[in-house]
């Protein structure tokens, strides 16, 4: 049952990726960002038995950590005061992949 459970999830999940795009996703500096965060704080931790929670951990709170610094660099860039509105939204999808990539790992 478990494992049917997962199947149904990660069906839906790339379901509605394939239906907006795949390329939307792909985002190599937010990757990076989790991934690297992740290990540091599993590494932090120092619990050998504990590493694949630890991992998940991590990449959760890098994950949040990465939406915040994207959104804090989008607000504090004077850029969008007079910029069109339409290269807004690509940032602020960016800055919210961090915290895609973050939760699934857990």
């Amino acid at each position: 049952m478990k494992y049917a459970g997962i199947a149904i999830c990660l069906a839906i999940i790339l379901g509605a990726v394939s239906h907006v795009g795949f390329h939307l996703y792909n985002d190599l500096m937010s990757l990076t960002f989790v991934l690297g965060g992740a290990v540091g704080f599993a590494l932090l931790k120092n619990e050998t038995s504990e590493m694949p929670r630890n991992l998940g951990d991590g990449a959760v709170h890098f994950g949040w950590l990465g939406l915040r610094v994207g959104l804090v660099a989008i607000a504090g860039n004077a850029f969008w005061a007079w910029a069109s509105v339409e290269k807004l939204g690509p940032a602020l999808a960016v800055s919210m992949l961090s915290l895609f990539y973050g939760h699934p790992v857990t």
